[in-house]
């Protein structure tokens, strides 16, 4: 089939396939760096959500542990309350200045708790404060009641302080109650904070590895493309020797063998109908014709007038031809210069795939920095769970503290209520006189026994919280973590556009070596260009020369005896 085709077709579908293949690796790329950009800018927002997550996270971790500070204030309020309160009762039956020391540093204490109080509830702060030095004072003047042996007026002052007890206890239980509650909901946005952080992370995740599938097959399909186009720019630069070159230097071998023996035998040997295969064909006709010619002027010298007609007819035959080959020549020409714009846009394709990965390039390396900025959020995150947890583990010993405290005061209890019982008896044995001594008895008793009961809510309470802070240490393991395996995915992230810039950067370099091949093709076609330009200027020299021997046909009868004897040189 290839035989039959002419040079201009042959060239304009070697050029058209080779862009074509050019323009379809172009656009394929182009796909793939667009789609790759859309992954990184996926990649950003989802690295945005993940900082946003880890902030709320942190913001959730302060309110914990503000929460947890309010509750370890109160419950201080509250033991040092107690304390206070079972040395005055203990200051109204023993009357010791040992009673009134401990209840006096007790107040103290109780003090200094309700001073941090202020910074948390300043009005419940201020209202403790009131209702525990007005019980102080209460209690006191009770003390006094007693000793001046005024029992009806120390039991009124002993009553009205152990209201007062009451309300504080029932203030300080509503703010316990308010702070567990904060506390539950803070764990629950923890957890939930958490979440986020570790579907955030996920998302990461498989973004990069999105990201690193579509470079490789981009790496692969490149390389295929260098290769293909390498291979078909060689086969194009064969082909085009074998088809124009080749054939050429046949026909110029043919004809200087034919100067060089003078032999009109040698004919050109045709291996297709292209336009060197059609001037072939006209070139064995003509040197048929010339042998017959010679043979003609050989045998029959007396018919040089008829043969020297015949000979100016076949001179404008042989013209003609030459003038179709000239136009041949021409429209090769005009298709070189077809082949050699194609290869130009071939490079300001080249050239505009370079911009696109120089931009690409660019887009990773802003990721990787946003990738770092992550990294160190995480990090600095991973620091405040550390900080946490060794505040809730400090929670946790400082619960046990408190109920060793709690044991102290069960047995100081018992051994009041077991007092209170002895003094009943003496007072039942004292009779009258010892009534207002049962009466004081009794109020001892029932506030030991107050007391017990209060110790043991205490005692359950810490329970919960030592539960509870077992669980927040669980929970802040866990999302530590939850950071550690961010942060190295956001680390593997980081790596992994580093190496999208890196073969970003291989991309643009074959896009040059591509460049440079499509600037080689440019050279060869301008060779073509050239050698089918000097085929023209023969041609052009052949028809004036035609038209000289047609001229010159009108002087071959009076050298046709100076022809016989030149004649008989040629072999035919």
């Amino acid at each position: 089939m290839f035989k039959y085709m002419t040079i201009a077709t042959k060239l304009n579908l070697s050029s058209g396939g080779f862009s074509a293949l050019v323009t379809i690796a172009f656009v394929y790329i182009l796909i793939t760096v667009n789609s790759t950009s859309g992954i990184i800018e996926e990649q950003q927002g989802l690295v945005s959500q993940q900082i946003t997550a880890v902030t709320n996270q942190g913001n959730q971790l302060q309110n914990q542990r503000r929460a947890v500070n309010e509750q370890m204030v109160i419950l201080a309020v509250d033991r040092h309350f107690t304390d206070m309160r079972v040395w005055l009762l203990d200051l109204t039956v023993s009357w010791l200045n040992e009673a009134e020391e401990n209840a006096e540093l007790s107040q103290q204490k109780l003090n200094n708790q309700l001073e941090k109080l202020t910074g948390i509830d300043q009005n419940l702060s201020q209202t403790i404060k009131e209702k525990s030095e007005l019980f102080y004072q209460t209690m006191l003047d009770a003390v006094d009641a007693y000793v001046d042996e005024n029992r009806v007026k120390g039991n009124s002052l002993t009553a009205d302080a152990r209201l007062i007890a009451s309300e504080v206890d029932y203030l300080i239980r509503e703010f316990t109650a308010n702070i567990d509650e904060t506390l539950s909901r803070a764990n629950q946005q923890v957890t939930l904070a958490g979440q986020s952080v570790a579907d955030s992370a996920n998302k990461v995740k498989l973004a990069s590895d999105s990201i690193v599938s579509e470079n490789t097959s981009m790496w692969d399909i490149t390389i295929v493309i260098l290769v293909l186009s390498t291979l078909l720019s060689i086969a194009f630069s064969v082909v085009l020797r074998r088809e124009i070159c080749n054939p050429i230097q046949r026909l110029r071998t043919t004809v200087e063998r034919i100067q060089l023996n003078s032999d009109l035998r040698e004919r050109f040997k045709i291996v297709s109908m292209d336009e060197i295969g059609v001037t072939g064909s006209s070139f064995n006709e003509m040197m048929t014709q010339f042998s017959d010619i010679i043979l003609q002027v050989k045998t029959a010298c007396d018919e040089m007038e008829n043969a020297t007609n015949y000979l100016v007819d076949l001179m404008q035959e042989t013209q003609e031809g030459v003038v179709s080959q000239e136009r041949a020549t021409d429209q090769v020409a005009a298709a070189i210069n077809q082949m050699a714009t194609t290869v130009q846009e071939v490079a300001g394709h080249t050239e505009t795939a370079s911009k696109s990965t120089a931009s690409a390039k660019l887009t990773a390396e802003e990721s990787r920095e946003v990738v770092q900025n992550s990294v160190a959020a995480t990090q600095g995150l991973a620091t405040l769970f550390n900080d946490t947890n060794d505040s809730i583990t400090l929670v946790e010993k400082y619960s046990k503290e408190i109920g060793g405290v709690l044991d102290v005061i069960r047995g100081i209890s018992e051994q009041t209520n077991l007092l209170a019982l002895n003094a009943a008896i003496e007072a039942a044995r004292a009779g009258e006189a010892g009534r207002g001594f049962a009466v004081v008895a009794d109020e001892v008793r029932t506030l030991a026994q107050r007391t017990q009961e209060s110790t043991e809510e205490i005692d359950t309470m810490i329970s919960s919280l030592q539960a509870r802070t077992a669980q927040a240490v669980n929970l802040m393991g866990k999302g530590n973590e939850e950071v550690k395996s961010v942060a190295n995915q956001a680390e593997n992230a980081e790596s992994s556009l580093q190496q999208i810039a890196h073969q970003v950067g291989e991309i643009n370099d074959l896009n040059n070596i591509i460049a440079t091949s499509a600037e080689q093709q440019r050279v060869v076609a301008d060779e073509i260009n050239q050698n089918v330009v000097d085929i023209s200027d023969t041609s052009t020299t052949t028809t004036e020369a035609v038209k000289a021997t047609v001229k010159c046909g009108e002087n071959l009868l009076r050298l046709s005896r100076q022809l016989e004897q030149l004649v008989s040189q040629f072999k035919v």
